[in-house]
């Protein structure tokens, strides 16, 4: 059997399994990274063939090619995944492997050296200004709350239905469960923290309300009233001035959540993020309303919602 027909077998049951499905953009990461750096490489090499020596051969030419650690790694990863998932009728794995990370020699990530930049003050309260209609309130919010830019895609108004993510203007308060990926409102958000409640500083809260509409149905809508393309979200974002991308509102939210002092189980309940440790599941802050709604006004925004 080649790596090749394994990998097909591979994407297939992760997609399909009852326990902890990939998720659509997971799949879609990993089928790339399979077509264009894998597959021409290893493909047809025989799975029993693909040890140590084989992935070390594929970190010498994925960094002649001039790839990041960050990207060497997890393409490294979906290797051992795929090799790893070929079991027998028991559930045993036929070619176990123990990897050797030095032999790979795989390059050092350096968080210092990643690319993941923070949208600046004045660029974001320059592009509030300049953003139009609901623009200027998803800005706002992504920038004011950490959230995902596919979860603020998703979110609705009206009666909770309990599946849906909503925001509930009178309480301040947004609940997410689903996100936006490739076109479809998801069941869930990319980690099982994601399922959570943010709440939002007042001044943000009006601010939505001077800003969107409130009637039934979804809360950011295109011009045909239905779901907000992607790209099209994208372009309107380099429009308003805004280079560094989406996420760039999600590291700002958390940096600024972090310089102002707010706990951090807080941080990690309010964006989503799950917890270091066993102590940290204990530290609940859902049930923590008043507590909540206080740091939510302490914390405040670290930037301007109208021109000074």
């Amino acid at each position: 059997m080649t790596f090749k027909i394994q990998a097909e077998t591979f994407l297939a049951s992760i997609q399909n399994r009852r326990r902890n499905p990939a998720r659509v953009a997971t799949v879609k990461a990993y089928r790339s990274f399979l077509n264009v750096h894998i597959l021409p490489l290893i493909g047809e090499k025989q799975l029993k063939d693909v040890e140590n020596g084989t992935l070390k051969g594929l970190v010498v030419e994925l960094t002649k090619a001039g790839l990041k650690p960050a990207s060497i790694t997890s393409i490294v990863s979906v290797v051992k995944q795929v090799v790893g998932s070929a079991v027998d009728e028991n559930g045993n794995q036929l070619y176990p492997r123990k990897w050797n990370n030095d032999f790979l020699d795989l390059p050092v990530i350096k968080l210092a050296e990643q690319d993941a930049p923070i949208v600046p003050v004045k660029t974001l309260e320059r592009a509030l200004v300049r953003a139009n209609g609901q623009d200027k309130a998803l800005y706002a919010l992504l920038a004011g709350t950490g959230l995902r830019v596919g979860e603020a895609l998703a979110l609705m108004v009206g009666p909770d239905d309990g599946k849906n993510s909503f925001w509930q203007p009178e309480a301040g308060l947004l609940t997410i469960r689903t996100t936006l990926t490739n076109g479809k409102i998801q069941d869930a958000p990319k980690t099982e923290a994601g399922v959570r409640l943010v709440d939002l500083d007042p001044q943000l809260n009006d601010f939505l309300l001077s800003h969107l509409e409130t009637a039934p149905g979804l809360l950011f809508k295109s011009e045909k009233g239905g779901l907000v393309r992607t790209n099209t979200a994208y372009e309107h974002l380099e429009d308003a001035g805004i280079k560094e991308g989406f996420h760039s509102f999600r590291r700002f939210r958390i940096t600024h959540l972090e310089s102002v002092g707010v706990p951090p189980g807080l941080q990690r309940f309010w964006t989503g993020h799950a917890a270091e440790d066993v102590h940290q599941n204990y530290i609940k802050f859902g049930e923590k309303i008043e507590e909540r709604k206080t740091w939510a006004i302490r914390a405040g925004l670290g930037f301007a919602l109208e021109a000074k």
